[in-house]
């Protein structure tokens, strides 16, 4: 009976034996094809340094050694833009330095934001609570936006102003700015 068991203990062993011998060399030699083509395409997508270098060399010869003026690259050409302005017959009004945007618009760019209070008795003040003039109020939010209150939110408009890079949110406050702040 020991015979027995000693005979199939051992054929089991050579068995598991040659099956990890021969799953070994198959998967050796997938692995071994899979990374010869992968090596193939990355040659084909990624030329090598001795390459770069002989294009390199080729162009160099190849290029022009006239000096070339240096151009500004901040230079703007502001007759080009006009001649477009002019063709396509936009007049000055068509662009608009402030406007009124959406809430959802408010605080999407990168824009810096301030809150501004339109009092009751028409007041208008920014965040420390200073009355703004007429001539302020033109130059941040436009005295147009002032009449935009219940487009979007009955108490709430928000602006952007292109020229001063910046967006106001103006809330309307129903108090009399006389009643709250007596001796401003």
């Amino acid at each position: 009976m020991i015979n027995k068991i000693l005979i199939f203990a051992a054929g089991v062993a050579i068995g598991s034996a040659v099956t990890w011998k021969l799953v070994k060399d198959k998967y050796k030699k997938l692995a071994d094809e899979e990374i010869a083509s992968v090596k193939e395409v990355w040659s084909k997508k990624h030329p090598t340094v001795e390459d770069i270098a002989e294009t390199d060399v080729k162009e160099s010869i190849k290029t022009d050694a006239t000096p070339q003026s240096k151009k500004n690259p901040d230079f703007k050409d502001y007759r080009a833009m006009q001649e477009i302005i002019d063709k396509n017959s936009y007049k000055e009004e068509d662009y608009m330095d402030k406007y009124v945007i959406s809430p959802e618009e408010f605080g999407e760019s990168e824009l810096p934001s301030e809150s501004l209070t339109y009092w009751a008795d028409g007041v208008v003040t920014d965040e420390a609570n200073c009355v703004m003039d007429e001539d302020d109020i033109e130059e941040t939010i436009g005295s147009d936006a002032l009449n935009h209150f219940g487009e979007y939110e009955d108490d709430s408009v928000f602006v952007r102003n292109e020229i001063l890079d910046k967006e106001y949110e103006i809330l309307m406050d129903t108090r009399r700015f006389s009643d709250v702040y007596p001796t401003r």
